[in-house]
């Protein structure tokens, strides 16, 4: 067996099913069932079982999947061992990133850092902050860029972002008025829809009349900006929406406003690590910059 095998099962352990697992690896499906046949005659037992809802590993291949998971973790040390000998930085930063700050901030500060340091790559994968902050929990990423609390131990960094929500709509809205109003919801994680939820049952008495629930704030935003609902909406959502009409959602108290500050996390024993350690930097200076 070979990396590239160690790769095929954890994929087929994650998703449960072989067109996944073949989509996720960008290999067709038929290639993914014979390789698995050619490990099970190698091996000489069963890796799955299938059924009507897909296939589930047997107990050999969930024993195989922990061991591909491990030699996949392996090797990636090995690599950035290698990578973090020299002079040079070189070697792959392994990036988790909140939605919002990836679309809005990301790719000019990954276009600067490119610019600065040649010989490190940036794996990014995007997602709502509570799965990014699984991530770096997890250990599957260097570093994780979170919108929102997050207990975190060891190393943080503030940064530069319109931490605000607001009430967003085409034309001016009388607050009074929501509950009669088509809302176009964006699905969120768990902390910040518990807020939304919050900053609502303080001021109305009615449920929110939603018209339309989207999972990508560019969609929500070209539904507003047709006057088709308002929208709760994160300040860097529409940064760049000079047309849309905004007001801050402040709770009925009128002493909070609905805030959600961004950071960088990084685990401490991951800026050994030459690339991570000018990525780390680089944001700390960009941080600095702006305060500035």
């Amino acid at each position: 067996m070979n990396e590239k095998d160690w790769t095929l099962l954890t994929a087929l352990a994650a998703e449960k099913n072989l067109t996944r697992a073949a989509q996720r690896l960008y290999v067709t499906q038929p290639a993914v069932t014979r390789r698995i046949q050619q490990i099970e005659r190698e091996l000489n037992c069963a890796i799955v079982v299938r059924g009507a809802r897909g296939v589930e590993l047997s107990a050999e291949g969930e024993a195989l999947a922990r061991y591909a998971a491990e030699e996949l973790q392996r090797l990636q040390a090995l690599r950035e061992y290698i990578d973090n000998r020299g002079a040079d930085v070189r070697g792959t930063i392994r990036l988790a990133c909140a939605n919002a700050y990836a679309r809005a901030c990301l790719p000019g500060i990954l276009k600067e850092f490119s610019a600065r340091c040649r010989g490190a790559d940036v794996h990014v994968v995007t997602g709502h902050s509570a799965a990014q902050a699984r991530r770096l929990s997890a250990g599957e990423v260097h570093v994780a860029i979170v919108r929102g609390t997050f207990d975190w131990p060891e190393e943080s960094l503030p940064l530069d972002a319109d931490p605000y929500y607001y009430i967003v709509s085409a034309a001016p809205v009388e607050l009074e008025r929501l509950p009669d109003l088509p809302q176009i919801r964006i699905t969120t994680d768990a902390p910040l829809e518990a807020e939304l939820h919050r900053w609502w049952t303080e001021r109305y008495r009615r449920p929110p009349r939603v018209s339309t629930v989207v999972d990508r704030s560019d969609i929500c935003v070209q539904m507003v900006r047709h006057g088709l609902g308002y929208s709760l909406l994160s300040g860097l959502d529409v940064q760049d929406c000079p047309d849309l009409f905004r007001a801050r959602l402040v709770f009925a108290s009128g002493k909070r406003e609905l805030r959600r500050d961004t950071r960088a996390y990084c685990r401490a024993a991951s800026l050994q690590l030459r690339a991570v350690r000018a990525f780390w930097d680089f944001l700390r200076e960009r941080g600095q910059r702006s305060e500035n």
